[in-house]
């Protein structure tokens, strides 16, 4: 079906023109779009392209010339036009495809005349589509999540940054997979991303796997040592044949065949979880920061991700921070000399922050001294004038202004962000719950080993201490309660007792099939659903439960990494209560030992703590020794405590309040919190109600509040599409109350980003019947039989998505009304009073008066082309405007802020002005199309 030179455009993305197929593989191809200079890689398998091709009495464009076309052949395949007497015949992929390649007017009569809802329907599809393409919030809209403020912030931030290169570094619990994959999932609806690649270590593969899904709608590929040799086939690479790919790093790093593959594929992303383990030397760099170093260097987009990037040390810090821009960070001392200077800014910020506080009394400080360092740049600012003015009773807004200043100096460009629990704040606090048990017989390999059920036959298991302790310690609980532990056996044993003692209780773990694990948190999630949930290790990756305040550990992991994903499954922004940690253990086990570790040595259970597996490192031998019972001097923790303590401190000494001030900027986050909230399901109960009933889909309306809507969708009998993505044979529930569908998994969150929501929309502007619509029109002021035409032309200009072009001049509608004599009336009416006046006819009547009509509805639909230029020009000239001010003001700031600020650098400014020229350019290209026309005949009223 698909062969090399073939001409396909999107229905997702119109405005890339007409593309030709560059390259095929076996399950995928490239196709290249001139207009708008670049590629995309599609499956076989995908629905969203259309194929172009030309017919005789068209015109082409060849080697700068225009012929007619005089015949048409299909050669396998591969279309090939004759364009001349002398039987000159021009294959496909050698001509330039015309923009226009029929002829508008001709050949919209020539089609079957539809329901005349679809008027309205393309009006309203277009209108909601421009109006999303021009926010400013685009991407950041479809998040199945509550709307955070630092996660925002950053977001957008980074996202909207030319090249997306960044280090994340929020604390434990902050979201930092949330955020990458709202840069992410902003970019990929902006078309700045098409491929993309995520590594991660093996124990959070499944993690990122479920997030992307469950919150973006983003199905990736896990590609890991069995899913490759499976895909092996030939010399095909796996990695090229999916557009968006998580693998385990510590895997590819060691396969050197796979590493190859990784790294010929093309990407436009790369996201690499951990990265702190990417351990870095002068002499012997690890496998994975050279496999992670190559990516960088041929990738556009690049994030780090680590909770803890500096504890292995300021050099290896710095070499992370190569990975991102190799020209900026190229010498060490260099970078040293900068962060003295950054830290002097954040200790002045910091210095300013009680001042920026509403009512503070503190007695205002020697400015002058303060600001001593910045005095020549700053004297002359009005906030400082502000501040020094010692009658100035309103510093509070000048002490603001003043850290503003000094983010901007010392922040744009910057690379590293950074939000702590202590910045942000609302974190409830943990309180733990120990329960020593005394052993019996059938347990003694508790005593050497960390897991003693797996030496033990399952059908003994209920003679564990622990699940005696269980069933008594849930019969006294009246609350939700998360059991965990580390296997899926074990956790499918413990509900199977729960359930059989009579408690309501689900299971949670990797052996079920996603869909059946949705419906276990859902059923945990209801108010009226389980009491008790039981995952295994899986169940602290990727899903959240801050409904639930208590968690019973059934046994302890071996690393505090994953300790801390447990915990924070209930320990997260939400959580309305203190967060109950319950660890039962058998007495002289291994499993008490490791409490005592993470208790006494770590605190690990009452707090956050990055730095865990650092203490692991320093107490190695040690450690290992204790924990299998080898040595007991109790002293260790004492040691490992001092150590950890003298970690904590040192990190909180270096915590950087300018770094926090720069990564969530409060009342910028406040001003995007609220543009999605106003925009990501405005208008769209309205339009789920239209599009589900013109596509003949089933839809039931379970709230007809707009804001707080929910619709159950399932496929019908008579439905005109193949398939809903998302959508299952036995339906689903749509909710457009954010945090409503938040809270329960077995629901989609919709807004104008969800996928059905586009999709939808993407079949409504290909469904070529829907262009052409008839109606009549009950009215006594009008003679009966008086034609009336109504037209939709649309505006759209085609450019490269680094220019953001959409977001000054998106792909606009015009509606026009006119009698057949060419009188305009839109201007009388809106679009929607007016429709709400129609009626419908039969189409067989439609299809007689369009035949009747046609030469009279050509003559008056020119007309309409020629109003709908003059209709363009003030939207362009606006858009013109609007485009030029955008850019230019960004323009000018960085410039002003280059003569202090070397993170800013010439070519970056240069990059900004040629994206506005040639953003100019092409709106003045754009190209105005005729998309519908609606045919309305007067009658009497009834």
């Amino acid at each position: 079906m698909y062969q090399t030179g073939q001409r396909w455009s999107s229905r997702n993305e119109p405005d890339l023109g007409v593309g030709m197929i560059v390259d095929k593989q076996s399950k995928s191809f490239t196709l290249h779009f001139p207009d708008a200079e670049t590629d995309r890689l599609y499956s076989h398998d995908q629905t969203s392209l259309v194929r172009r091709t030309l017919t005789v009495g068209d015109q082409l464009h060849y080697q700068g010339e225009t012929f007619t076309i005089l015949e048409v052949e299909d050669v396998d395949d591969l279309i090939e036009y004759r364009i001349s007497d002398d039987e000159d015949w021009l294959e496909e992929s050698l001509i330039q495809f015309p923009r226009n390649d029929k002829n508008e007017l001709d050949s919209l009569l020539a089609l079957s005349p539809a329901r005349r809802m679809w008027f309205d329907l393309r009006r309203h599809t277009l209108e909601h589509q421009a109006e999303n393409a021009a926010s400013q919030v685009r991407g950041l809209m479809g998040l199945k999540a509550e709307l955070l403020p630092h996660q925002i912030y950053l977001a957008h931030e980074i996202a909207n940054r030319p090249k997306a290169r960044a280090l994340l570094c929020d604390e434990v619990g902050m979201g930092k997979t949330l955020e990458a994959g709202l840069i992410l999932h902003q970019r990929l609806l902006n078309g700045l991303c098409k491929r993309v690649l995520i590594l991660t270590p093996t124990n959070l593969q499944h993690q990122w796997l479920v997030e992307m899904l469950r919150r973006f709608h983003q199905p990736f590929s896990l590609i890991n040592e069995s899913v490759y040799e499976d895909f092996m086939d030939g010399d095909d690479n796996p990695f090229e044949q999916q557009p968006f790919v998580i693998a385990p790093i510590d895997w590819a790093s060691q396969h050197p065949k796979a590493t190859q593959h990784m790294i010929d594929a093309e990407w436009d992303m790369v996201i690499v979880d951990e990265a702190h383990h990417l351990a870095w030397h002068p002499e012997t760099p690890s496998i994975g920061y050279q496999v992670v170093e190559r990516l960088a260097a041929k990738t556009e987009s690049l994030l780090l991700l680590s909770a803890t990037p500096e504890q292995t040390g300021e050099r290896e810090h710095f070499s992370r921070l190569q990975l991102l821009d190799a020209d900026h960070y190229h010498d060490f001392d260099h970078y040293l000399a900068q962060q003295q200077e950054f830290k002097q800014a954040a200790e002045l910020a910091e210095a300013l922050l009680p001042f920026s506080q509403e009512g503070d009394t503190s007695e205002p400080l020697n400015w002058q001294e303060v600001f001593a360092q910045y005095l020549d740049e700053v004297k002359s600012k009005d906030w400082f004038i502000s501040l020094t003015d010692k009658k100035n009773k309103d510093r509070s807004q000048a002490a603001q202004e003043a850290i503003s200043w000094l983010i901007d100096r010392h922040g744009t460009g910057r690379e590293m962000f950074r939000n702590t629990r202590a910045a942000v704040g609302g974190f409830p606090d943990r309180y733990l719950h120990s329960y020593p048990l005394e052993n019996n017989e059938f347990f003694a390999s508790a005593s050497h080993h960390v897991q003693p059920e797996t030496d033990v036959d399952d059908g003994l298991w209920e003679k564990d201490p622990r699940w005696i302790w269980l069933k008594e310690f849930l019969e006294c609980q009246a609350d939700k309660v998360l059991v965990i532990c580390h296997t899926a056996d074990m956790a499918q044993w413990l509900n199977d007792q729960l359930t059989f003692a009579g408690f309501q209780s689900a299971d949670f773990h990797e052996q079920m099939p996603l869909i059946h694990r949705d419906r276990a948190a859902a059923y945990f999630a209801d108010d009226d659903g389980a009491q008790i949930l039981v995952c295994s290790e899986i169940g602290s990756e990727g899903r959240n439960f801050q409904f639930s305040h208590h968690i019973v550990m059934y046994d302890l992991p071996e690393h505090p990494d994953l300790l801390e994903q447990r915990i924070g499954r209930l320990d997260r922004l939400g959580q309305l209560n203190d967060v109950q940690i319950h660890v039962p253990f058998i007495k002289e086990s291994v499993q008490e030992r490791l409490f005592h570790w993470y208790h006494h040595a770590l605190n690990a259970f009452c707090r956050t703590t990055g730095s865990g597996d650092k203490v692991e490192e320093a107490f190695g031998d040690s450690l290992h020794a204790y924990l299998h019972g080898q040595d007991d001097d109790t002293d260790l923790l004492n040691e490992a405590r001092i150590y950890h303590e003298a970690l904590l401190k040192k990190m909180e000494q270096g915590r950087n309040r300018l770094l926090e001030m720069s990564s969530c900027r409060p009342e910028q986050a406040r001003d995007l919190i609220e543009q999605i909230n106003h925009q990501a399901t405005k208008g769209l109960h309205h339009y789920i109600e239209q599009v589900t009933h013109a596509f003949n889909i089933y839809a039931d309306c379970m709230d007809d509040t707009p804001e707080k809507a929910a619709w159950f969708l399932r496929p019908s009998t008579d439905m005109m599409l193949e398939a809903l993505p998302g959508i299952e044979e036995e339906g689903k529930m749509l909710m457009l109350d954010r945090r409503q569908a938040s809270q329960r998994e077995n629901v989609a969150f919709a807004t104008w980003e969800h996928p059905l929501i586009t999709m939808l929309m993407d079949e409504v502007q290909g469904f070529d019947s829907g262009k052409l619509t008839s109606a009549i029109l009950p009215i006594a002021a009008l003679p009966e039989g008086t034609v009336l035409v109504e037209s939709m032309f649309v505006i759209e200009a085609t450019a490269h998505p680094r220019l953001k072009l959409a977001q000054s001049l998106p792909m606009t509608p015009m509606w026009q009304l006119s009698d057949s004599n060419g009188k305009f009336l839109h201007q009388q009416f809106t679009a929607d009073k007016w429709a709400e006046k129609l009626k419908g006819v039969p189409n067989r009547v439609a299809e007689q008066w369009v035949a009747a009509l046609r030469k009279n509805l050509i003559e008056v639909l020119q007309a309409h082309q020629l109003n709908a230029q003059d209709q363009a020009r003030p939207i362009v000239h606006t858009a013109k405007t609007s485009y030029q001010h955008r850019c230019q003001n960004e323009i000018d700031r960085l410039v002003e802020l280059k003569s202090f600020n070397n993170a800013i650098r010439d070519e970056d400014i240069e990059l900004l002005e040629n994206n506005m020229q040639e953003g100019l350019v092409r709106i003045d290209e754009h190209q105005i199309r005729l998309d519908a026309i609606r045919i309305i005949l007067t009658t009497k009223p009834e």
